[in-house]
């Protein structure tokens, strides 16, 4: 109360509004535009220079799409941005902050940018007040809609750090520094990512705006600093001058909830990026030999810091196996894909999933009544932010969080709720009231259900050892196993190896782990294949353990329950 009386001193009265959206990330433009659209006087609160978040200031130009035979997962405010921006999958980034800004304008959302959070006001479990060093905000409904969570984190809510939850460590995935390349002719990448010998042996290719691969090409890049730096494939999208961002450089170590040690390492990364642009140059002239770094990214694209401990938590198997909720408010399904949490390591891959919901009380602390969350910092599991954590879903979550704060805001004198709620515990625990917003969002155009569901297979051997591993990243799947464990299917080789890679690198010993390395290079002709008895005996035995007994190929539902008991 101390804030609020200096203000009163100076003769300033805190500016009052029905809904404060902080972050102007892709979710939180879809928060505070479905707000202002359903009657509310909203504020979009922006630290940074611009709107649209990884999108436009991260520079991650394509979105993550996931369909059913019914279409995009994803519709309401998410499926007209889509539209605007010409239906591809990549896109120009400047236009996509057009785009932005016309919904914001269109709805009549009050923006401001640069006023990072200063400190908040609270009266018990409610948010009361923000301030920022230009002025002081109050409203009856918050939403952090910040990739790190940083208003509910500093307001007290409580969070898992990483994947502090799977028992491993604490670390997150991997950062990156988007970069923009210049004088490179996009025939020659088409052509070169589509090459038939090329798509095979690696999966690349080249579609629209969109390429690919290079996997191979880029594999010999030294970093100056290689426990903090790692050259992956090339995504690249390609912009309305014929430029190309470029989706490569893994930054790793990151305190991904402190903007300055973010904004320090992003200033360190441009001089990576420098040095990537030169080996590209040199390693194949043909394609980069004109090549110009022509800029990196304003700010870095951040997978993965904080989780809350929100009223409900997603689980990896929800995800995977496409469970729905009472109070889902959007579907998700793009794949269980996580990205390295160690320079080298082999990326993270547990399935595609089945269409699955998420729950309102996902976005729900349990320590604030009148405060959302929503971003990839909200009620997930790490290994269902795998999933959750993308752009087209959250943009979904963060309609419905605008939606939900106009139905509390106006549902007294609207009549739309039979007993009046006061707050989003509330509304959460009032089946009712859920029904109303679920309704409310269909009539916007979102999506709620899929006809296409997933297989639950509780009755096979190793399915309490899949889940359990599933939890901790540590069953990986194909993209083809959909909604599914596949426990009688096949594993693949590196599939197996690759739970017991990341689990070693975490956990130790050094001794496992070169082990596990020694067997993807001494198998790499064998890696997409099912695993064999012989093999996995053969590696059983390296690693000091005892051969089992058993025909060919080894099945997903055994090779859970052996791995349930080598991965403690």
């Amino acid at each position: 109360m101390r804030a609020l009386a200096f203000l009163l001193f100076l003769g300033l009265a805190l500016a009052q509004y029905d809904l404060v959206v902080y972050g102007a990330t892709p979710q939180g433009v879809a928060a505070a535009v479905a707000g202002a659209q359903e009657g509310l006087k909203v504020l979009l609160l922006e630290p940074g220079r611009g709107v649209g978040g990884v999108l436009t200031q991260g520079w991650l130009a394509t979105l993550d799409v996931a369909k059913d035979k019914e279409g995009l997962l994803q519709g309401g405010l998410f499926r007209e941005f889509y539209r605007r921006l010409g239906q591809d999958p990549s896109f120009d980034a400047g236009r996509a902050e057009e785009v932005f800004w016309a919904l914001l304008r269109e709805a009549g959302v009050e923006v401001r940018l640069e006023e990072p959070l200063d400190r908040l006001e609270w009266d018990g479990p409610r948010l009361t007040q923000l301030f920022t060093p230009k002025g002081g905000y109050q409203a009856p409904y918050f939403l952090d809609a910040t990739d790190t969570a940083e208003l509910a984190f500093r307001a007290g809510a409580s969070f898992t750090l990483g994947r502090e939850d799977t028992g491993l460590d604490r670390r997150s995935m991997a950062a990156t520094l988007v970069f923009r390349l210049e004088g490179v002719p996009w025939g020659v990448v088409f052509l070169a990512l589509n090459y038939e010998g090329q798509v095979r042996r690696t999966g690349a290719g080249a579609w629209g705006r969109s390429g690919w691969g290079f996997g191979e090409l880029v594999r010999g890049y030294i970093p100056s600093d290689p426990g903090r730096y790692a050259l992956r494939g090339l995504n690249l999208a390609r912009q309305d001058d014929g430029s190309l961002l470029v989706n490569a450089l893994l930054l790793f170590g990151l305190e991904g909830a402190d903007p300055q040690s973010l904004e320090r390492a992003r200033a360190e990364a441009a001089l990576e990026a420098e040095r990537v642009v030169a080996f590209l140059r040199e390693r194949d002239p043909l394609i980069f030999g004109t090549a110009r770094l022509a800029g990196v990214a304003p700010a870095l694209y951040v997978r993965e810091s904080r989780h809350l401990k929100a009223l409900y938590r997603l689980r990896a198997e929800e995800v995977l196996l496409g469970r729905t909720f009472p109070d889902a408010v959007a579907l998700g399904g793009y794949p269980l894909d996580g990205q390295a949490y160690y320079p080298g390591e082999t990326p993270y891959l547990l399935g595609t999933p089945a269409p699955y919901g998420v729950p309102f009380r996902t976005l729900v602390p349990r320590e604030f009544r009148n405060l959302l969350v929503v971003s990839q910092a909200a009620g997930f599991d790490s290994a269902a932010a795998f999933s959750a954590r993308v752009a087209p879903l959250q943009m979904a979550l963060g309609e419905a969080a605008g939606v939900a704060a106009a139905l509390l805001r106006k549902a007294p004198q609207a009549g739309l709720l039979k007993v009046p709620l006061a707050d989003f515990h509330e509304l959460a625990g009032s089946p009712s009231g859920i029904e109303v917003l679920r309704q409310r969002l269909l009539e916007r155009g979102a999506r709620l259900s899929s006809p296409e569901k997933g297989q639950v297979e509780a009755d096979k051997p190793g399915y309490r050892e899949a889940v359990s591993l599933l939890r901790r990243g540590l069953f990986a799947g194909p993209y083809y196993l959909k909604g599914s464990l596949g426990l009688a299917e096949p594993i693949i080789l590196g599939d197996f190896l690759a739970n017991l890679e990341h689990y070693h690198r975490a956990k130790g010993p050094e001794e496992r782990l070169r082990v596990v390395l020694k067997a993807r290079e001494l198998y790499r002709e064998e890696l997409q294949r099912p695993l064999k008895r012989a093999t996995l005996n053969h590696i059983l035995l390296a690693l000091g353990e005892g051969r089992t007994q058993g025909g060919d190929p080894v099945t997903r539902g055994e090779a859970a329950q052996l791995l349930y008991r080598l991965l403690p």
